[in-house]
């Protein structure tokens, strides 16, 4: 409550210490723009421009607005310094929508009408290129990197990824229908696309290129996220309505109400405060984020349409990454960069990599202190370094020593009462690192510089620590469900020629040997994608070469086809085996995932032995030089059994003046083969004969063993394993050892050992 209490206060007009931004909100109905100063709340100048003008971008250093006007097909270009026109540029057809790339080098112009996209060099202010071949684009939105532009395609059930250098199609996003506007999160995770009719919001996660949706969401017109990715808004302009969406689950937070038709929005740089241009009430609403509460409206011109972002971000820093964050909130990045102190990886900062702390001790006025800000494990503060100094007080901040390096000081000055303990200082600029174990990093505050320089306990006054950056592997390997397929031993010419009929695949013919899912750490865990030093989310197209394959150990030599399958029942195939023999089947995956597959074993026409199976993954990186990419696995995946009889006679022996013999009975309709493995102690080499033969239907078969074990090195002993093709409860055997002088008989039965 006290939150929001104080909130309206400034909204409705207390002076605050840092600048405050500007919004441009385009009037549709009146052929103005209205510019709302963000710290008094109220409008400071209407810009006359074209007809029925509709989209809005600010340029990331605040100095220009463009403005598509639908009708007049043409941009005016405001300076926000004279809030004049100072450009009118000629685009397309309809022009909705205008987006400006994040270096400011270029304005994108969806132009509805002719089915393409004018690029405007910010410069110069003219046309340069011209994207043809769209079916009707209305918005865009950059990639953090500035890589690639995404272009919700209307009429279509489609988001394009355009390649901001090669100006082509790189990548198709299969969304709902009738997409009209995306939006990328600040921290280049995922973006969100609003639909006009009927379709939920799509979720694009950009690091798997999976898309989902928003339950709950419909009829929406735009979509804003806050600064730290952590929620979105999306307009519903057919309800009132505006939705809350937490991005980590792509579920409903909340739903605002209060509005009549909802179109633009945009979130203030603080993230503090979300501003909804409201057509029919020619009024724009702002929503404290933090209550979803809508706090006042403020009137503009007729019909502000305003899709875009109207926000001209000055003075606004990102704290990043907080160390007194509770829970902890590190970056997390990937395992495999390669980094080392003589060959540093420098980490892009969109701001997501800011580090603040609070102050943590109140000045009194002229009072000079001084902060030190340190990180472990080899990090260090790339030279664009700077601190800024973050509260309702007037603090002069110094300038840095030890920028190169993993510690850096400068002097604080507080030039009022203002300056207190939980006002925070935000160390921005990009960072290397020389490794790749975790990162921690502690604030301090000293009374004197030689104190700061130094670090350690002497004259601290202050003092904060937290993790800075995790690293974590960006790819996994796990096996989902391990497998069972049994040979059937009553299977014609010969036996174990074909699979026992049932469960999973209901198929003879077909063996089901496990479920297994490789892919990102994401994909396969659910968890946060790691980042690549641009900052965006790792690829398995980063990471992996055309070579890296899935490799499948176990004996494969009896079947026709290995497989993987998208369903249990392997109905499917989508990937054969490059090869298989009767030691391993290997399959080139390259870059691409494999979620919830099934291996699967089609049968030859001969007998399939019993083998176990596990599968790993042979990695090779796409460049040595950037990733260090290592295998996963062997993991046991699932096992090939028999439905015959095994029989064990754990010690059987060949005395000297006895009989020993192994008595195999069939009680069932045909005639069962046997085979016999024999296993000697250490250096007792047994030499055999006779190890094959067959148990007549209704019969017996007596084994003589001085037949079968013919010599020994040591003592006249081994262990007997008797395999027999018959189902398990029409064979039974007993070991026997027969004294012939006074015709006594010891019988043992053997024991049915292992799965079988």
């Amino acid at each position: 409550m006290m939150r929001f209490l104080m909130s309206v206060l400034l909204l409705l007009g207390a002076t605050q210490a840092a600048a405050q931004p500007y919004a441009y909100v385009p009037n549709a109905g009146s052929n103005d723009v209205s510019v709302i100063d963000a710290a008094t709340n109220t409008v400071i100048a209407t810009v006359p421009v074209g007809t029925q003008p509709w989209g809005v971008a600010v340029t990331p250093d605040s100095s220009r607005a463009y403005i598509a006007n639908l009708v007049t097909n043409n941009v005016s270009v405001i300076d926000t310094g004279t809030n004049t026109v100072i450009a009118t540029v000629a685009v397309g057809v309809q022009p909705y929508a205008v987006t400006v790339s994040p270096d400011g080098a270029e304005a994108w112009v969806m132009n509805a009408g002719s089915g393409s996209v004018s690029v405007i060099d910010t410069t110069t202010n003219t046309v340069v290129d011209t994207i043809a071949g769209f079916n009707f684009p209305i918005f865009s939105d950059f990639l953090p990197d500035g890589s690639r532009a995404l272009i919700a395609n209307r009429g279509t059930a489609e988001v394009l990824a355009v390649d901001t250098t090669t100006r082509t199609v790189v990548q198709t996003y299969a969304v709902g229908a009738n997409p009209i506007t995306v939006a990328v999160a600040p921290d280049g995770g995922k973006a969100y696309v609003a639909h006009d009719i009927g379709a939920a919001v799509s979720a694009i996660d950009l690091g798997t290129s999976t898309v989902g949706t928003v339950p709950g969401t419909t009829n929406t017109a735009a979509v804003a996220f806050l600064p730290d990715s952590s929620r979105a808004y999306a307009t519903n302009y057919a309800s009132g309505e505006v939705y809350a969406i937490d991005a980590a689950t792509d579920t409903l937070a909340a739903t605002i109400l209060g509005m009549s038709s909802p179109l633009g929005a945009a979130v203030t740089p603080s993230g503090a405060f979300l501003y909804v241009a409201d057509r029919n009430t020619n009024s724009v609403a702002v929503i404290d984020t933090l209550t979803n509460t809508i706090a006042l409206t403020i009137p503009v011109g007729s019909q502000p349409y305003s899709i875009g972002e109207f926000f001209a971000p000055t003075g606004y820093v990102s704290p990043g990454v907080a160390l007194d964050a509770s829970p902890a909130a590190p970056r997390i990045y990937a395992q495999e960069i390669v980094a080392s102190p003589g060959s540093p990886v420098t980490l892009v900062n969109n701001g997501s990599l800011n580090l603040s702390s609070p102050l943590g001790y109140s000045f009194s006025v002229g009072e000079v202190r001084y902060a030190r800000f340190e990180c472990d494990n080899g990090l260090r503060f790339g030279n664009d370094s700077v601190a800024t100094y973050t509260g309702a007080g007037d603090a002069l901040l110094g300038s840095i020593n030890g920028l190169g390096g993993s510690a850096m000081y400068f002097s604080i000055t507080a030039n009022d009462n203002g300056v207190v303990g939980t006002d925070r200082l935000i160390i921005e600029g990009s960072r290397q690192i020389t490794g790749t174990t975790d990162v921690n990093c502690t604030y301090s505050l000293y009374d004197f510089p030689s104190q700061a320089q130094a670090g350690g306990a002497n004259g601290r006054v202050a003092t904060v620590s937290g993790p800075y950056l995790r690293f974590v592997p960006s790819y996994a390997l796990v096996v989902n469900s391990e497998g069972n397929p049994v040979a059937d031993v009553e299977s014609d010419d010969p036996s174990y020629s074909e699979f026992v009929l049932g469960a999973p695949t209901f198929d003879i013919l077909l063996g089901q040997v496990g479920g297994f899912s490789y892919g990102t750490a994401n994909q396969v865990n659910g968890v946060v994608q790691p980042r690549a030093p641009s900052g965006l989310p790792v690829t398995l197209a980063d990471l992996m070469d055309a070579d890296t394959a899935l490799v499948f150990s176990g004996n494969f030599d009896s079947a026709s086809d290995v497989f993987f399958s998208p369903n249990a029942d392997c109905s499917v195939n989508v990937q054969s085996a490059d090869g298989f023999d009767d030691v391993e089947a290997v399959f080139t995956i390259g870059s691409n995932a494999a979620m919830d597959h099934f291996l699967c074993f089609a049968t030859n026409g001969v007998a399939i032995p019993a083998s176990e199976y596990t599968v790993a993954l042979d990695a090779v990186s796409a460049d040595p030089a950037l990733w260090n990419v290592t295998g996963r696995g062997p993991l046991d995946l699932g096992v090939i059994t028999r439905n015959g009889t095994e029989l064990q006679a754990p010690l059987a022996q060949v005395p000297a003046n006895y009989l020993s013999r192994l008595v195999l009975t069939n009680t069932g309709s045909q005639d069962r083969p046997y085979e016999v493995a024999v296993f000697g102690e250490a250096g007792n080499v047994i030499s055999t004969a006779n190890l094959t033969g067959s148990v007549p239907a209704g019969g017996t078969k007596v084994v003589d063993l001085t037949s079968v074990l013919t010599g020994f090195t040591a003592a006249p002993r081994a262990t007997l394993n008797v395999t027999i093709s018959g189902p398990n409860g029409q064979i039974q055997g007993l070991y026997q050892i027969v004294n012939p002088d006074s015709g006594t008989i010891s019988n043992h039965v053997m024991v049915r050992p292992g799965l079988n």
